[in-house]
């Protein structure tokens, strides 16, 4: 599966539903519509890890749409909250309210903080899968293409293509972005350690992400992440540890380079204390990094 594609809708779902959503998957096709679906890019995904992978679509706005089908098992399912959380956020950053387009499956009540109860949604026992396509369909063409910039051609198969960074890949842009994602994701998960005794305290000032772990109200643990100006070129510096905000000493960092295997930006992000080497991550799996060591601070004082 390559950033190059686009799709007008894409569709999330639990496991429970994949038969209504099939259906609507098919009715959708048939209008014309570009419809992201698991089974259909089984082969491409095969050997890659699908959650980072369906993470670009649902969070990257390749699909102009996210329509989730909302069910108990959905509101129950790990997988399909976090295609919900990638299509959340990117609807922050994207300031497209209609960005996400619910469809309610049963009696089910989603959480005022997942979906505003003044949103307006359609329920799939008063609509047949041909007309919940239908509705698609003129929402998708009332908003004329998916973008004003052309999309590249498909390459023919066999056609040698070369293996470097495209013109518009930006080392700045990677990691103001991978920066702002990680602010997102402390801030929607710090709550949960509040069951095990701590709270996270995040901010997010400017070009810069600042953790801070507290139980009983004492500082124990701290982490930031800024922009380094003092290097030759833009990385991001991590200074974890330290409870304080302030004064972080940088015990690791982020630059941003292009894969040529995986054909999208990522961070090589070496950590100075672990002494381990550097490893090429996505923004995501740098968000997940640093919050281990949050998690794994926790667990080892526990012992």
């Amino acid at each position: 599966m390559s950033d190059r594609e686009t799709y007008d809708v894409a569709v999330s779902f639990s496991g429970a539903q994949r038969a209504l959503v099939e259906k609507y998957v098919r009715a959708c096709q048939a209008l014309g519509l570009s419809v992201f679906y698991d089974k259909d890019v089984a082969t491409q995904i095969w050997g890659r890890n699908f959650i980072t992978e369906f993470r670009k679509v649902y969070g990257q706005g390749i699909a102009r749409y996210v329509v989730p089908f909302f069910s108990r098992e959905y509101l129950g399912g790990p997988y399909p909250m976090d295609e919900y959380s990638a299509a959340l956020t990117s609807s922050i950053e994207l300031r497209e309210d209609a960005y996400i387009l619910p469809i309610m499956v049963g009696d089910v009540k989603v959480p005022e903080e997942l979906l505003s109860s003044a949103t307006h949604h359609l329920n799939a026992e008063h609509w047949t899968v041909e007309e919940l396509a239908k509705i698609t369909a003129e929402r998708v063409r009332s908003t004329g293409p998916a973008s004003a910039t052309p999309v590249p051609a498909t390459p023919a198969p066999g056609v040698l293509l070369p293996r470097i960074a495209p013109g518009s890949f930006s080392p700045y842009e990677a990691l103001e972005n991978a920066l702002s994602l990680v602010g997102k994701r402390f801030q929607a998960n710090a709550g949960v350690l509040e069951r095990y005794g701590y709270t996270c305290r995040v901010r997010t000032p400017d070009h810069a992400v600042e953790v801070r772990v507290e139980q009983r109200g004492m500082p124990v643990y701290g982490l930031q992440v800024w922009f380094d100006e003092s290097y030759r070129q833009d990385r991001l510096a991590v200074g974890y540890g330290a409870p304080s905000y302030r004064g972080s000493a940088k015990n690791a960092w982020a630059t941003a380079e292009w894969d040529k295997q995986h054909e999208e930006a990522r961070l090589k992000f070496t950590d100075g204390l672990q002494g381990a080497g550097s490893t090429l991550l996505t923004a995501e799996g740098f968000f997940d990094a640093l919050w281990r060591k949050v998690v794994l601070y926790i667990e080892q004082i526990h012992r």
